[in-house]
């Protein structure tokens, strides 16, 4: 008998099967159109459709787990119930944190892309040679082309690294505006003045400074509307982490 004939006989069980073999085998998230080219006979969009037909099994007979779409595409992820068991596991594997630093600098790449180090900079009142370098060494952040403005200044994104660190399926998940908004006010009714939030999402009210690159040919770091580099002046890499 071989491998084969062990497969459930129904050709959409023997899918759901399949899926769930190839999800459950993969560290990375994989995308619809993956599974789809390895299952061979079956549609991208009918992947969707296998993955809600195993989320409900899962649902119904009390798994710890469910198939989340993340960075694109889809993978296996525990229950938050169950992080305290899992944490126990992989304690000593568990990756270093993020500094408040790096933090702050990938927050603002996160919103801001596709951004000048210099504006990173007039943002956080600091240099951001070494976190930059370090974001980049940890997959989380790319160069994704260069500005138009004086000196062609490098453009920095994130990377879908970044999306599948933070469990995002696409940049859009990001907190909308109108939430960071009113958490930017509640930071105002307790007194903070000058937070990140607020030299981020207000760039109006700081003062507009040119700085210079590492070649020396200064750039503007903050453009109308205090957005930073205008649309046009942007030269986007069209492989980032939101395309397709």
């Amino acid at each position: 008998m071989s491998e084969m004939d062990n497969l459930a006989t129904d050709e959409h069980a023997r899918n759901r099967g399949i899926i769930e073999a190839l999800l459950i085998a993969s560290d990375l998230p994989i995308g619809a159109a993956k599974i789809s080219a390895v299952l061979e006979r079956v549609e991208t969009r009918e992947i969707r459709t296998y993955v809600d037909d195993l989320n409900a099994e899962y649902g119904s007979t009390g798994r710890s787990f469910k198939i989340t779409e993340v960075a694109g595409g889809y993978q296996m992820m525990v229950h938050p119930e169950y992080a305290a068991w899992v944490r126990r596991l992989l304690r000593e594997k568990s990756p270093a944190r993020l500094s408040p630093a790096a933090l702050e600098t990938l927050a603002i790449i996160a919103f801001k892309q596709p951004i000048i180090k210099a504006e990173i900079e007039h943002i956080r009142g600091v240099s951001a040679d070494g976190v930059l370098r370090h974001l980049m060494e940890k997959g989380l952040v790319r160069i994704s082309g260069r500005s138009d403005s004086p000196g062609r200044p490098l453009l920095y994104g994130t990377t879908r690294d970044f999306l599948q660190h933070f469990g995002m399926k696409t940049l859009s998940d990001l907190p909308k505006i109108r939430e960071l908004e009113e958490l930017l006010r509640e930071e105002e009714a307790k007194g903070e003045e000058g937070s990140l939030l607020g030299d981020l999402f207000r760039p109006e009210e700081k003062d507009s400074v040119d700085e210079e690159d590492t070649t020396g040919a200064t750039e503007p770091v903050s453009g109308s509307g205090g957005r930073g580099v205008s649309e046009g002046e942007r030269q986007v890499d069209p492989d980032g982490p939101d395309s397709g």
